[in-house]
């Protein structure tokens, strides 16, 4: 409210001064055009439905926009303007003088905002603002699913995100992160903790531990993320740079092993000794493209796919197998030969692969309805099971298979989605739950190790 009165204030007084000119007019002409450069400024900031606008604006500061530093010269403008009418008073000599002592305050103030406002960002030493806890449930059976659900929801401008986790019976914790837009959310290098990144906005990359849900790295990135993951000492990123470019980093024990530049879009990259494979989608053209690079980050080979929007890979019996659409796409590492496999079906888009022994295990999506698959290591289908409706997303796990639905009332419902947790081999359904709500929509899911 003080903004407002502030800024409605410095209107009629500036028109005022202007008006009657017994003070100098440019500095009242200036602070009449500010005022309502300030809000057309701002507005796209104030008109944002469920999200801090100043939350926004401190966000958009660091990351180096040019409408926030314009807000911020001309909130000092304004500031200035009131201490120089209040200075006035005192008449024309008191007013030179008073000027020569406080413009230096000013350069110094001005100079001195970027770090206030990384301060006023950055302070504290942990993103998570709070961590509600509910009692387990005692409900639990040896030969029930037990993993710790992870789900996330977000909003791209909001200046909070959160993080609920669950069992198969219910709520367990739920978590609020001082995070402005993170949509994904996996497993890092260590399985006690959880990497949180964003595809379309955000600048950072945190690292939690989901035990004791506090901060183990932030880090700032130049641009959103298409692709990130950790394992052991390998960390891997494809930065969203431009239209036109991504940018491929690798880094090993935290030291940058590579850096490359590739035309976007980079959907998925996996490390497989002693290559690394980079599928690149060509959106437009509906294909896909596969780049085999060495250790050192130079492409020793580059292949053109039929095939898009990969979703997974994985090696099985020394192919490298892409879960793509509409058929999974396999390549031998030896002669470079592409095979492919489907389900005669062209809508058919295949999601998450997961091999257990000798046996990869396949997700999918079609028309009406989805499921999963078994093959053997001659890609013939040992098991199929199918579901009447199609999952929004799906993960494996152990024995398991957690697929997450949509609510069938859509934004009437007073659930999130409904989370059907199947096993394996058999199908049948384990446990059933309805994902609760939160302020934010829910982005994603993940699974991971059993509950102590």
């Amino acid at each position: 409210m003080l903004y407002y009165i502030m800024c409605a204030a410095t209107l009629l007084v500036g028109v005022a001064m202007l008006v009657k000119g017994t003070v100098r007019r440019l500095y009242s002409l200036v602070a009449v055009i500010a005022v309502p450069l300030f809000f057309l400024n701002n507005f796209h900031t104030i008109a944002r439905v469920g999200v801090d606008p100043f939350a926004y604006w401190q966000q958009s500061l660091i990351e180096g926009q040019w409408w926030a530093w314009l807000s911020l010269a001309l909130f000092l403008y304004i500031v200035w303007y009131w201490a120089w009418l209040v200075q006035c008073i005192g008449g024309q000599k008191e007013g030179q003088v008073w000027w020569k002592r406080q413009r230096w305050i000013w350069v110094v103030l001005a100079a001195a905002a970027p770090a206030i406002v990384y301060w006023g960002q950055n302070v504290g030493d942990s993103i998570v603002s709070s961590v509600r806890t509910y009692e387990p449930s005692k409900a639990h059976l040896s030969k029930d699913p037990s993993a710790r659900i992870f789900f996330l929801y977000s909003h791209p401008l909001a200046r909070e995100s959160y993080i609920v986790e669950t069992d198969e019976h219910r709520v367990r914790k739920v978590v609020t992160l001082k995070a402005v837009g993170i949509s994904r959310l996996s497993p890092a290098s260590s399985t006690k903790e959880l990497l949180l990144w964003s595809d379309y906005t955000g600048r950072h990359v945190y690292r939690l531990n989901r035990d004791t849900w506090t901060l183990v790295d932030q880090e700032a990135v130049s641009s959103p993320l298409s692709f990130a993951s950790m394992e052991g000492e390998w960390e891997i990123r494809s930065l969203n740079q431009d239209v036109n470019t991504h940018k491929l980093e690798v880094r090993k024990g935290g030291k940058l092993l590579f850096s490359k530049r590739f035309p976007p879009y980079i959907l998925q990259v996996l490390r497989a000794e002693p290559h690394f494979y980079v599928f690149a989608d060509a959106m437009e053209q509906e294909h896909g493209v596969l780049y085999v690079l060495d250790q050192r980050g130079s492409v020793v080979k580059e292949i053109s796919l039929p095939t898009s929007f990969a979703r997974s890979m994985a090696v099985f019996h020394g192919r490298l197998v892409i879960a793509t659409k509409p058929r999974l796409t396999i390549v031998d590492p030896h002669s470079w030969r592409v095979a492919y496999w489907g389900m005669g079906q062209e809508e058919t888009q295949f999601d998450q692969l997961y091999v257990k022994g000798d046996t990869l295990w396949v997700s999918y999506v079609q028309r009406g309805k989805s499921g999963w698959l078994a093959l053997n290591d001659q890609f013939k289908v040992m098991e199929k099971h199918e579901l009447p409706s199609v999952y929004w997303e799906a993960r494996f796990y152990g024995d398991y298979v957690y697929a997450l639905f949509e609510p069938q009332e859509g934004n009437k419902a007073d659930h999130a989605g409904e989370m059907n947790i199947f096993h394996l081999r058999t199908g049948q359904l384990a446990a059933k739950f309805t994902v609760p709500k939160q302020k934010h929509n829910l982005q994603t899911f993940q699974v991971m190790d059993e509950i102590q």
